[in-house]
């Protein structure tokens, strides 16, 4: 474990840039501004099935405005659709269409190559600790969001 709060601010400053400049070479190889955010909401609507947008924005960590201008433009490609609930008309969900689905195949792809040049050069062992790490990071920011 660091030893200090400072090899601890610094990982994590690290952390926050290798973030920032894999989304930055995700928008820099889109050819159709088809941002990292797009998706994000893409997969996980198509992951989950249909979400309300507060729902949406709360997984992505945006908020409920940005998910209606993003909800907007995906509608406008014929990537989403708003459903209204049977049960409660005022309800909307977003779902993932068929084309949608379609295009994340192709992000899909591209995302695995951007991904593969990301870990290119890394040892499998590194790459299993790597994996390691995040998952007990990851667990124990689940702890944190339960207390």
């Amino acid at each position: 474990m660091p030893e200090t709060g400072n090899e601890l601010l610094e990982l994590s400053s690290m952390f926050k840039s290798l973030v920032k400049k894999m989304t930055h070479e995700w928008n820099r190889r889109m050819s159709d501004s088809f941002t990292m955010t797009h998706f994000r909401t893409l997969y996980i609507l198509n992951a989950k099935g249909p979400q309300k947008a507060a729902d949406l924005a709360e997984t992505l960590c945006v908020t409920s405005g940005a998910i209606t201008g993003l909800a907007d433009k995906l509608i406008a490609r014929q990537l989403l659709e708003r459903q209204r609930s049977e049960d409660d008309r005022r309800v909307v969900y977003l779902s993932i269409t068929q084309e949608g689905k379609d295009v994340l195949e192709q992000l899909l792809n591209k995302q695995r190559e951007l991904i593969s040049l990301l870990f290119q050069g890394l040892p499998k062992e590194d790459v299993e600790h790597l994996k390691r790490i995040f998952t007990i990071m990851l667990e124990h920011m689940d702890q944190l969001e339960k207390e």
